[in-house]
């Protein structure tokens, strides 16, 4: 047993050595030419490369061809202003960047700024008349600017009509919402120091608003989101 034990592991020993020693397989210089009835032919429907149609450009975002005419600002009676020093009054207009007086008017001259400083970057060839309707101007009171800040609250229909006529451009307006963010606390006071009042910011504010309705064919949504999406690839 002993000795037949030793024969295997001495016949185990000579075969590994003999695949150990074995000469790498030689590799061809050249590839096999293929066998008969497989040889490659030209396929009569493959497009070469440079028979492709070229790739379609990429349209241009269409612009709205308008110039602003006269601008008409309407404050509906039943809109509630208030004057209450509370963080968030229930009411339509609160308003607290100009000395006490007629809201809605004030509120107004905010409207007329803004569409007057946005006409040098409206101009197309045909005018329209510009018509807004105010449905909530809600800013922050100073008990809300002076601690939390909020929301700059704003809301409108704008119709764009033709002098001519009368009738508003594509037959209906629409609803704008505008709202910006209110500064609050320290962030409010800095910004004062700056020349930046919530009274500048939301004149500002609205200036690209009508600059976006007036030349993007989608409005001021469209043309935030757009850049928003620019910037997030930044």
């Amino acid at each position: 047993m002993i000795v037949f034990g030793a024969l295997g592991l001495s016949a185990c020993t000579g075969l590994d050595a003999v695949s150990r020693n074995a000469p790498y397989e030689t590799l061809p210089d050249t590839l096999p030419a293929a066998p008969a009835g497989y040889q490659t032919v030209a396929y009569p429907g493959a497009f070469p490369e440079a028979d492709l149609p070229p790739a379609p450009e990429r349209a241009a975002p269409a612009t709205l061809d308008y110039r602003i005419g006269r601008v008409t600002f309407v404050s509906p009676e039943g809109l509630a202003v208030s004057e209450a020093n509370l963080y968030y009054p229930v009411a339509d207009i609160v308003w607290r960047g100009d000395p006490l007086g007629d809201r809605p008017a004030q509120v107004g001259a905010i409207f007329r700024e803004a569409v007057k400083r946005a006409r040098p970057h409206v101009q197309g060839t045909r005018t329209v008349d510009v018509e807004i309707t105010l449905r909530r101007f809600h800013s922050v009171t100073e008990k809300t600017r002076y601690t939390v800040g909020g929301v700059h609250s704003i809301d409108f229909d704008l119709i764009l009509r033709d002098p001519a006529t009368g009738r508003a451009m594509g037959g209906v307006g629409r609803t704008i919402k505008a709202d910006l963010d209110a500064y609050g606390g320290k962030r409010a006071m800095a910004a004062d120091a700056q020349g930046l009042t919530m009274k500048e910011r939301i004149i500002r504010h609205l200036q690209t608003v009508f600059t976006a309705e007036l030349t993007h064919p989608d409005g001021f949504i469209a043309a935030q989101k757009a850049l928003d999406r620019a910037i997030d690839q930044i």
